[in-house]
């Protein structure tokens, strides 16, 4: 039984729980819409909060779900998972449910589970969605940002995905993702259960890089065609600029894994001093490295990043732009009304007394 669990909350959380539970991982979805959950038929355990039929992308309404059912959220999440070391809340940071509910419920957790290590994978949506799904991201990553207990944040960059494969759809962009943030998760927690006489990357490292606050990356390189430990350092920016995850900003990981499966000839290529020149030193380094007859390949884990304040900015810059046209926009909803030109003539026409028309005999 894998130690990591997934909780997807929302259509894109249950989505990616949907996705994990096909690779071995506990799971579990909470959704407001019923029929967004029925959709995921590869997770079992299942709550839709009662007295709801979605969220219509209004996060105040995810909120007030947790607010209204904390204890039987509290019960379920507690009844779904069963001897993890973490859990991982998955959802959608633009909109409603999702983004709602997963904050405010990951410090419930937090304060509930104790023992039990809380972290996060929140999709950040591409740059080109509308005004309200940016202030939903906005809200919902600077929420998330502030908890203290929190372990890893797994960004996943839907945008990555766009700049990779331009002409997809969106079903396609959103299912490669979910798709790609599960086998790298799933592909670090195998190796931990591999053996090597050259050093063990195990359980308790990858946990100890998690447990770190902040937001991770994991990313994968293949160097077979790599000559030089320049060429191997190079692969592995590479892998680290096309990931699935926001791309990283600032320097110097708190914690990081390092894992090499491959022949022992092109092991001497990887020189740990150059990777980590210009991604910079981490506190902790934890490495493992087995011998395979498959493609070489260099695995790398890095957490306590700090949120990726560009990107970010770029959800938010087309709303500071737009920002009078917005208000306006909201002032708008709540105050337009139509004045007619010939209200005068309204009391032209004859009226009749209250009453009249039940007094009046109609000929027979």
């Amino acid at each position: 039984m894998k130690s990591i669990g997934i909780l997807g909350v929302g259509q894109a959380g249950g989505n990616i729980a949907d996705i994990a539970s096909t690779m071995g991982f506990q799971t579990a979805l909470i959704n407001t819409n019923q029929r967004d959950g029925l959709a995921n038929t590869g997770v079992e355990k299942k709550y839709f909060v009662p007295g709801y039929n979605g969220a219509g992308q209004d996060r105040s309404i995810g909120i007030k779900a947790v607010h209204d059912n904390s204890q039987d959220l509290i019960d379920f999440v507690k009844q779904s998972f069963r001897n993890i070391k973490l859990l991982l809340v998955a959802f959608s940071t633009d909109g409603g449910t999702g983004s709602g509910m997963s904050p405010l419920l990951i410090k419930l957790l937090l304060d509930q589970m104790p023992g039990t290590n809380i972290g996060a994978i929140a999709i950040v949506p591409e740059q080109n969605v509308l005004a309200g799904n940016r202030i939903n991201a906005a809200e919902c990553i600077e929420e998330l940002s502030k908890i203290q207990q929190i372990s890893s944040v797994f960004l996943v960059d839907n945008d990555q995905i766009r700049k990779l494969n331009p002409q997809s759809s969106k079903q396609h962009i959103y299912h490669s993702a979910n798709h790609q943030v599960m086998a790298a998760i799933n592909h670090v927690l195998e190796v931990t259960q591999k053996s090597s006489v050259y050093g063990n990357f195990d359980e308790t490292d990858l946990m100890r890089i998690l447990q770190t606050r902040g937001v991770t990356i994991i990313s994968s390189a293949e160097i077979t065609d790599a000559k030089t430990a320049s060429d191997t350092c190079s692969k592995i920016y590479q892998s680290l600029e096309n990931s699935v995850f926001c791309p990283i900003e600032s320097a110097s990981p708190i914690r990081a894994g390092l894992i090499y499966e491959g022949s022992e000839n092109m092991s001497k290529l990887i020189n740990v001093p150059s990777i980590f020149e210009k991604i910079g030193e981490p506190l902790q380094l934890f490495e493992g490295t087995y011998n395979s007859e498959w493609d070489p390949t260099v695995t790398i884990i890095l957490a306590g990043l700090s949120f990726p304040t560009n990107r970010l900015l770029s959800l938010e810059q087309s709303l500071e732009k737009n920002k009078d046209r917005l208000q306006n926009l909201m002032k708008k909803e709540h105050t337009q009304k139509y004045e007619s030109r010939v209200s005068w003539s309204y009391n032209l026409k004859p009226k009749k007394q209250a009453g009249s028309l039940s007094n009046e005999r109609f000929p027979e």
